[in-house]
């Protein structure tokens, strides 16, 4: 089984200024991650995807897209989130059937479920499936649900669940989920709080900004392996000045920018409402400067 490690990039969608999926962009977006960016694998599907805010159809499509424009060369992980549980399903057997090395889903989100609610939405999707595991995306702050450590410790009970994408910033937690399940793959999920998961032993990332810093994550990684936590600092701190950057301006309208400056052929839009005001010159200016400083050398 291939335990997607490393640094995975949470693919982008783009969609043309008409609010449609543009494929000939989501190729270069994959392109540019496995060829620039060395990315350990692709996350495709989630909150940086937009696909909360697809259709099932399109999801699946990108899906299909993105499985056929990588051609075996990196791993892949298909988000297939939804409170849709039906389509969850749907998707979950579509990502299976095009060889997806995971699945993974957020919890239920927005409503108040309960731990029950949780458990039997996890076993309903991996049982609609035949053999691929399954990842707990793991996002208390959006989808208005946490679970405990006692929680996690029942859905691991099923040996299809291999991990989750802890994008808390509860480090009790997690120290207290990798000392109790040391088998269970974890991926970091919040991209400025790289230098503090891999403290506590995650070698692994998923995240939004790998798009455009994916080796600068490797770097911190590799610096906290060697105990070199004044070097792991120092390049996240560049990390966190880009994200900044990012923030101030739009993260994905600001990404999809960014992705400009590697080919200014991959233009691209967010699905709406997001990303309802264009961006303008100072906003592509402070995001220039910002590519230029830290980025344009990777």
């Amino acid at each position: 089984m291939n335990r997607c490690e490393g640094i995975l990039s949470a693919l982008m969608t783009p969609f043309t200024k008409e609010g449609k999926l543009d494929e000939n962009v989501l190729r270069k977006y994959v392109r540019h991650n496995i060829d620039r960016m060395k990315v350990d694998g692709l996350y495709v599907g989630g909150s940086t995807g937009e696909g909360l805010l697809m259709s099932k159809e399109e999801r699946m499509a990108v899906f299909e897209i993105t499985k056929e424009e990588v051609a075996g060369k990196i791993p892949l992980i298909a988000h297939v989130g939804t409170l849709n549980l039906n389509e969850a399903c749907e998707m979950a057997n579509k990502a299976e059937e095009l060889g997806y090395d995971l699945i993974s889903a957020v919890t239920p989100y927005y409503y108040p479920f309960s731990f029950a609610d949780i458990s039997k939405y996890y076993n309903t999707i991996l049982n609609s499936t035949s053999k691929t595991p399954i990842v707990i995306y793991f996002l208390p702050t959006l989808s208005n649900n946490s679970i405990s450590l006692d929680d996690f410790g029942k859905l691991f009970e099923n040996d299809r669940v291999m991990g989750i994408k802890y994008t808390s910033s509860d480090l009790f937690l997690l120290e207290r989920l990798k000392q109790k399940f040391p088998t269970k793959m974890m991926w970091a999920g919040f991209d400025e709080l790289l230098i503090a998961y891999a403290s506590y032993g995650l070698r692994s990332g998923i995240g939004s900004t790998y798009n455009i810093q994916a080796p600068l994550a490797k770097k911190v990684i590799e610096a906290v392996e060697k105990k070199d936590l004044e070097e792991a600092l120092k390049i996240q701190h560049d990390m966190n000045d880009v994200i900044s950057t990012l923030l101030k301006v739009g993260i994905y309208p600001a990404l999809k920018e960014c992705i400009t400056f590697y080919d200014p052929s991959a233009v691209s839009y967010c699905r709406a409402p997001m990303g309802s005001k264009p961006l303008g010159d100072t906003e592509k200016s402070l995001l220039k400067d910002m590519f230029d400083k830290y980025l344009s050398k990777l």
